[in-house]
């Protein structure tokens, strides 16, 4: 696979994922205002539920990072930039899927609670994400490619 491609796989993914969670929690901030919550939960197990997405986002979101700093630091300088771009593929993509994760958990809990602090969780995790967009020469500084090598 050539290294244009790796870098066209990259950017389709992350098109993908963010267009696809921003219908999502437009469909659910619809669904909300129109119907209500879809199960009521008591006030304790909401805030347990609550706390436990606060958590989640809060060791996730650094977690995802540290992962994909340190793969992207144990690529070996000698790889050629296909390989290297392979390998950022798959440190990025389980970085992605994890702020996923953390935003789709934050979204079916507002979709059972109803409560809007559940949809700023989502907004916080979903800020980070549209942060991480991969542009072409961060990636490439990053890897330490240079234009000529792809």
């Amino acid at each position: 696979m050539n290294a244009h491609k790796s870098l066209k796989q990259i950017k389709l993914l992350y098109f993908i994922i963010t267009i696809l969670l921003a219908i999502f929690a437009l469909i659910s901030f619809m669904y909300i205002t129109k119907v209500g919550a879809v199960y009521s939960l008591e006030a304790n197990a909401e805030s347990n539920l609550k706390s436990l997405i606060v958590i989640l986002a809060l060791v996730g979101i650094p977690a995802s990072y540290m992962f994909q700093n340190r793969k992207v630091k144990h690529l070996d300088e000698n790889m050629d930039a296909a390989r290297k771009l392979q390998q950022y593929r798959m440190a990025f993509f389980i970085k992605i899927m994890t702020l996923e994760g953390i935003s789709l958990l934050s979204l079916l809990g507002y979709l059972m609670t109803g409560n809007i602090n559940q949809l700023m969780i989502f907004g916080l995790v979903y800020l980070f994400l549209l942060l991480n967009y991969p542009r072409r020469k961060s990636v490439l500084e990053e890897l330490n490619i240079q234009e000529s090598e792809l």
